[in-house]
């Protein structure tokens, strides 16, 4: 089977000579498979005549066409296509029930499509564009399959399903009220008060929803979803905007819905939490925006696995050309041989207009290295990195900005550009509105490195924002926003790198992709780089040492001085009072179910983060 998708944001007739046309030997043979309405009209592209060779593809100035051939036997299992030559997806995910089924996949691959079918939200059109799809149609298709009792129950209205959006940012312009007065509203399970101690809502109870902050509106917005009362929960990304204690209290009680006999779908990015949310994992893959495969359903532990190994054996299907393994922090490469690039004193900062303050003990960061820092939200991250920018003055101390030698400034008399260190900072909100072309954004912010070859192949087409370049920058989504940010920061000629939640938004291979990134930039310019971060396994990927921060959240805050990883995150865990494991095949961080044998052994020897 072959499929022609044609990126309809991408795809610019008015300045183009039609080269697709022009250059395809299927039309120059005399057959019009690329038919064009008007001259400044998209095309419609007849792919039953696409022969694969993929010259219109190549010769496309805007990178709008994808040629795809796909096996046969996948005709088949054609569940939606949006438009004639759109985004494809095949295949739906078995849903076993009274569970917790997790979605994982790029960013753009169909999960979120395959949540809207299963919530009923979408009818599945199986690729017939020239008829209105129906549910009979849909039970049809599925006759004989275990999706079919499912849709015949939804056709019964036997089964409701209540959806948790991804996006979260416009809710305080659909809901009103204060959070008591918006769950009070909705609470059909009587489950309320549970709800607000177990997501810690009190502080917030009678805060409006229009001045809540975004990990405040994720936990409203869950509650809103677990208050009502339905047959199948869907949750769609429900750690962002989360810190790490968060994430895993939310995961508790949505996993506390398959005790009241509830089945949970959750697409998430966060492998620790997906790992420690769901009893199976079905695995998403294809090409972003072209088209996406799901897998049959895996227990939560080998379809983790098989997703970071990039093949299905089931299926003898190699959807990624590379594994992904987690080095051990003690596996790496020691920088504190480097030459010391910043020192910083004892810090404090208090801020007038409120009650909280931070306190944070001094260090000395090495040329090389990469600082994780973590800590809850509200504790002081962000301000800790605003004062290393030179953005925050603390009340106390000082960020020493001259480069040191040794353990001793540069004599800024001699030559002061080289002796002032330089700093590069990604915030933790993008606000990226401009019209400008990502490539021309990126050239205006990062100068000419942009445009050399090496930065091109080491940052944009690695990060895959080369077929982007043409897009303004407004109409992005959050995760290409995000990769932009990142791409933008990359390009400053810094000796400091500061990165604020750079993995928001993004698909598990993207924020591996991004640590690998910012890793090696810092080695190529002999930099050192800060980097605030919820996702435990992104933290454990990109380390070399940890900055912890504890305290009380809007209150106070208290950052530890640099430590080496399994030392901070001892510290960070302990207190949280969770436990983590390393998967022996890929290594990576695994949440210990809370009170097993496992999570009891670890903290009787105080071994909250097991490098073993």
């Amino acid at each position: 089977m072959r499929i022609v998708v044609l990126n309809t944001d991408k795809c610019k007739p008015k300045r183009c000579v039609k080269e697709c046309r022009g250059s395809c030997p299927v039309v120059r043979s005399g057959t019009e498979m690329f038919e064009f309405p008007t001259d400044i009209s998209q095309p419609i592209i007849h792919e039953q005549f696409c022969t694969g060779c993929g010259i219109c593809a190549r010769t496309c100035r805007f990178h709008a066409l994808t040629i795809i051939n796909t096996p046969e036997k996948l005709d088949k299992d054609l569940t939606q296509r949006f438009g004639r030559n759109g985004f494809t997806l095949f295949r739906l995910p078995i849903i076993k029930p009274n569970k917790v089924n997790g979605f994982v996949g790029q960013n753009g691959i169909g999960k979120s499509t395959a949540l809207k079918i299963l919530s009923g939200d979408i009818i599945p059109n199986f690729g017939q564009q020239d008829k209105d799809p129906n549910w009979e149609t849909v039970k049809e298709f599925y006759k004989g399959t275990e999706l079919q009792n499912f849709f015949q129950r939804m056709m019964d209205k036997e089964i409701k399903c209540i959806r948790k959006p991804q996006t979260i940012e416009n809710i305080p312009k659909q809901v009103k009220g204060s959070v008591k007065e918006v769950l009070t509203q909705f609470d059909e399970r009587q489950v309320l008060n549970e709800l607000k101690e177990d997501l810690a809502l009190e502080k917030i109870w009678d805060r409006e929803i229009a001045i809540l902050s975004g990990g405040e509106l994720q936990k409203v917005a869950i509650a809103v979803a677990i208050t009502r009362e339905a047959d199948i929960y869907l949750f769609d990304e429900p750690s962002s905007f989360l810190d790490i204690n968060e994430r895993l209290r939310t995961g508790r009680v949505i996993r506390n819905l398959i005790d009241d006999n509830k089945t949970v779908i959750v697409v998430e990015h966060d492998l620790a939490v997906l790992d420690y949310l769901s009893d199976y994992i079905t695995m998403f893959y294809g090409i972003p925006a072209s088209y996406g495969i799901c897998s049959l359903p895996y227990s939560e532990k080998e379809g983790i696995n098989v997703f970071l190994d990039g093949f299905i054996p089931s299926e003898n299907m190699r959807f990624r050309n590379y594994s992904i393994k987690i080095k051990k922090s003690s596996d790496r490469t020691a920088q504190l041989d480097a030459a010391p690039l910043l020192s910083y004193e004892d810090l404090s900062k208090k801020f007038n207009e409120s009650e909280f303050s931070l306190d944070v003990r001094g260090g000395t960061i090495h040329q090389n290295e990469i600082i994780g820092i973590l800590g809850p939200n509200g504790i002081g991250k962000t301000t800790f990195i605003k004062m290393l920018a030179g953005l925050e003055k603390p009340s106390t101390g000082i960020v020493e900005k001259q480069k040191l030698v040794g353990s001793v400034p540069v004599d800024s008399s001699e030559d002061v550009e080289d002796s002032v260190l330089r700093v590069a900072y990604k915030p933790q909100y993008i606000s990226l509105d401009s019209d400008l072309s990502v490539e021309t954004y990126l050239l205006k912010k990062g100068g000419s490195i942009v445009a050399t070859p090496q930065f091109k192949s080491e940052n944009i087409r690695a990060f895959g924002l080369e077929d982007l370049l043409d897009q303004p920058v407004r109409y992005l989504s959050g995760g290409e926003k995000q990769k932009v940010a990142i791409v933008e920061t990359l390009a400053q000629s810094a000796d400091l790198y500061l990165f604020d939640e750079p993995s928001a938004f993004l698909s598990i291979e993207d924020r591996l992709n991004a640590a690998k990134l910012i890793r090696r930039m810092i080695q190529s310019h002999h930099a050192s780089a800060f980097i605030v971060e919820h996702d435990i396994v992104t933290q454990d990927y990109v380390s070399d040492r940890i900055i912890v921060f504890l305290g009380s959240p809007g209150e106070y805050g208290r950052a530890y001085a640099p430590s080496a990883v399994r030392k901070g995150m001892n510290r960070f865990l302990g207190n949280l009072k969770i436990t983590f494991r390393r998967d022996p095949k890929t290594g990576r961080p695994r949440v210990n179910k809370f009170d097993s044998k496992l999570d009891r052994e670890q903290k009787s020897q105080g071994e909250y983060y097991y490098e073993k």
